[in-house]
């Protein structure tokens, strides 16, 4: 369970994967979590000793979740259900550009239907 460790002089944040966040939650070493609006949406600012993360998306980048209503979930399914809210940045919008075409194939029918899962026997 490695978290990454800031420079000096570096403003960067530090990032941190789910599955350590679950160890520290687990650890009980977790003091508060932040929800910090931002545009489109919220990062997770994590608290824990005198150090702070930022709660890490797959792909690399801060995780940004469009609702608070998201963040309430996954901090319950992790074990870790108070967070507080800074909304001083936060400005409504779109996460991810709008996907017009998916869209209209959508409401004609025309996507690929996801198969079927088959009951399996016993026997």
């Amino acid at each position: 369970m490695e978290v990454p460790e800031p420079k000096p002089n570096d403003h960067a944040v530090a990032l941190l994967q789910e599955a350590p966040l679950r160890e520290l939650i687990a650890a009980r070493v977790i003091s508060h979590v932040v929800a910090l609006g931002q545009a489109g949406g919220y990062a997770l600012e994590v608290h824990f000793g005198e150090r702070k993360a930022v709660l890490a998306s797959s792909r690399g980048g801060p995780r940004t979740f469009a609702s608070l209503s998201t963040v309430a979930v996954l901090l319950q399914r992790l074990g870790f259900p108070k967070f507080e809210v800074d909304a001083s940045d936060y400005r409504p919008g779109r996460i991810r550009p709008a996907q017009p075409e998916r869209s209209a194939a959508m409401k004609a029918g025309k996507l690929p239907k996801a198969p079927r899962k088959s009951a399996k026997s016993s026997k």
